[in-house]
């Protein structure tokens, strides 16, 4: 099981995790599903807590303040960077917004939390003595992550502005997807459009994938959990994955990755 112990580039999605109202049923939901055991942290984090895979950090999830009524349960996606302040100010520039931060987390990084011109929410991670998830592409850990929009081409030009994204066209048949790469060319992230066919509700938003084993067991056990299948599981060259939902309605992705890079 590789671990991942240098800094991440910056652009490359590096952290994710999840509000919701019930942080006990999200405990037992995720321990379940992934096998994550969790470690609170000292009062001074806020309530926040740590989400491990065999003892290594994999994500991050804390309880709404139920006197904020604008928050709702969703996972968070974070973007590594080595000047959190200087990346907020060009992406400030490019049309997004803020509504957390900059701003110190004790002594492990500094974050700032906003939105992309087409409001899907997002954070920055500036690693200090936290340099985000431990495993990567191992069962239980991140594995993937998009920015899914409904203003497509205004992603595409707000990310390759801010982070320096390389984007590959790669979508077919009417359906629009970009991946994204820094320096070399190994993927970091995506960026597409949220199809016609999905239902008028759906904001843009960014979506954390989680690699599992299994993903048709993986999703008979999110049921089984009292989440939600929302789309079934089915085959990409990228992988077997599946659209889900925690029993608090934060959404997700499962995938079970092709041999290859699950061991790359």
């Amino acid at each position: 099981m590789p671990v991942h112990e240098e800094s991440f580039a910056p652009g490359t999605p590096c952290w994710a995790d999840v509000m919701v109202d019930d942080l006990d049923r999200a405990r037992d939901f995720y321990g379940s599903l992934f096998g994550w055991t969790f470690e609170d942290l000292p009062p001074e984090a806020g309530g926040y807590v740590m989400a491990r895979k065999d003892g290594h950090v994999v994500a991050g999830a804390m309880a709404k303040n139920p006197d904020d009524p604008g928050q709702v349960s969703a996972w968070t996606v974070y973007l590594s960077t080595d000047d959190v302040d200087a990346t907020a100010e060009r992406a400030r520039a490019a049309g997004g917004v803020f509504f957390l931060g900059p701003m110190d987390v004790l002594q492990v990084g500094r974050l700032a939390v906003g939105a992309d011109p087409a409001g899907a929410a997002y954070g920055l991670w500036q690693a200090k003595e936290h340099t985000g998830t431990d495993l990567v592409d191992e069962p239980g850990s991140l594995c993937w992550a998009e920015s899914m929009s409904r203003s497509y081409e205004a992603s595409k030009a707000f990310y390759s502005d801010v982070f320096g994204y390389r984007l590959q066209e790669i979508g077919e048949g009417g359906f629009q997807y970009s991946v994204a790469t820094l320096d070399g060319d190994k993927p970091v992230g995506g960026i597409g459009a949220i199809p016609d066919a999905a239902p008028a509700d759906v904001p843009s938003h960014w979506m954390a994938y989680f690699a599992v084993a299994d993903a048709d067991a993986a999703a008979d056990r999110v049921t089984a959990l009292g989440g939600t299948v929302m789309q079934p599981p089915f085959d990409t060259p990228y992988g077997r994955m599946a659209l889900v939902a925690g029993p608090q309605g934060e959404t997700f992705s499962v995938m079970q990755l092709p041999e290859q890079r699950a061991t790359d």
